[in-house]
């Protein structure tokens, strides 16, 4: 917002101005939404014990597996519904930055991510009940 040096006050051509949707910061920021978790499950994943607990074996008499290796495991188990739930969420962050104005990149991420979450684990139990 633009101030006339002589009396601070806002400048009313300031306000009538919209911003153009900055598309490609939405997509970015969709994204760092979902990449930052996945960083932080990957450190997590990362400290835990590579030997199996002792004495645990599964129903079939075969020794389990390590803390790490069973939570890398999960991770690349999902990485498809991850991808799925971005793809999702890029989509809509571009519908976001076409119906709103005022909105910066970071909060069409954000809006965009949250939704596209909510709307992927909706889809992914019905098709889990259903398969």
């Amino acid at each position: 917002m633009g101030y006339r040096e002589w009396d601070r006050s806002p400048d009313p051509q300031d306000e009538d101005e919209d911003e153009p949707t900055d598309y490609v910061g939405a997509f970015i920021a969709t994204a760092c939404w979902y990449v930052i978790p996945t960083i932080g499950y990957v450190i997590w994943a990362a400290t835990l014990s590579s030997v199996p607990r002792p004495g645990c074996v599964n129903a079939f008499g075969v020794p389990c597996r390590a803390p790490r290796a069973e939570a890398f495991t999960k991770l690349l188990d999902g990485v498809p519904q991850l991808a799925v739930a971005l793809a999702l969420g890029i989509s809509v962050a571009m519908f976001l930055g076409w119906a709103t104005t005022g909105w910066r990149a970071w909060t069409i991420g954000f809006a965009s991510a949250v939704l596209s979450a909510g709307i992927a684990t909706v889809l992914f139990a019905v098709l889990a009940t259903q398969f």
